[in-house]
């Protein structure tokens, strides 16, 4: 039984994700993917609340014509949306990472996000409260043309078109705070899309995100798997 004991030990050592966060530098660096398809964006969440890492990133696989909403929504285990100021609910949609939720109100211009929370056994991260703040949303890579105002005289400037191809090496990443909705920017291969609370409504940059880890359930059921493979052997030299 002893050496049992000792096997599991070894086995929970060996499964468990590692305590040392992997930075992306590279979509190869990025544990967590979902969805089907030839090209890859990253997603990148960061909540500026003082919690270590500052961001996380997350990979997606697509094919055909997919907005940023989506990918949002595909990787999140659960996303309402519902009428602004906390009405009633429009629809509830279903994602890959049950650790991760997202509330979005609807208003006649456009989805806004109102909060985002991740949560996983005494970790919780969660943001939210267009009191305190709102998600700011930044990107790299892709196109489409905006235009931009003059805040303080309510003046036009002009025009202007975004177009940069994308790149999976982060060291390329020069982010961009979109001057479009998540709902109407088209990804592109190797493009990235980042969220990051801006506290008291004053913006911060993106941080240099670490991959996502597998969910600890999912470490858990290969511990308990292969502990009863164990077991199995144990008995079964006993027997002999």
């Amino acid at each position: 039984m002893k050496i049992l004991i000792a096997a599991f030990a070894a086995l929970i050592l060996a499964v468990a994700p590692r305590a040392g966060a992997q930075l992306v530098d590279d979509f190869d660096d990025i544990t967590y993917w979902a969805g089907l398809g030839a090209s890859r964006s990253a997603f990148v969440l960061q909540w500026n609340d003082g919690g270590t890492p500052a961001s996380l990133a997350w990979g997606y696989c697509w094919n055909g014509t997919v907005s940023g909403i989506e990918m949002l929504s595909a990787l999140a285990g659960t996303t309402v949306v519902r009428e602004p100021f906390g009405g009633d609910v429009i629809e509830t949609l279903t994602g890959a990472d049950s650790r991760l939720s997202v509330v979005i109100e609807r208003y006649g211009f456009g989805d806004s996000i109102y909060s985002i929370d991740f949560r996983e056994g005494a970790i919780a991260r969660t943001r939210g409260d267009w009191d305190s703040g709102y998600w700011e949303y930044y990107l790299y890579g892709g196109n489409f043309e905006y235009s931009t105002y003059d805040d303080d005289d309510g003046v036009f400037l002009g025009p202007f078109e975004y177009d940069v191809a994308g790149n999976p090496q982060y060291a390329a990443v020069d982010w961009f705070a979109s001057q479009i909705g998540a709902s109407d920017r088209m990804l592109v291969d190797g493009s990235w899309d980042a969220w990051s609370f801006a506290g008291g409504f004053v913006g911060t940059p993106v941080e240099q995100p670490v991959a996502v880890p597998e969910p600890r359930a999912l470490w858990l059921l290969v511990a308990a798997a292969m502990a009863l493979w164990i077991r199995g052997r144990f008995h079964a030299r006993a027997r002999l």
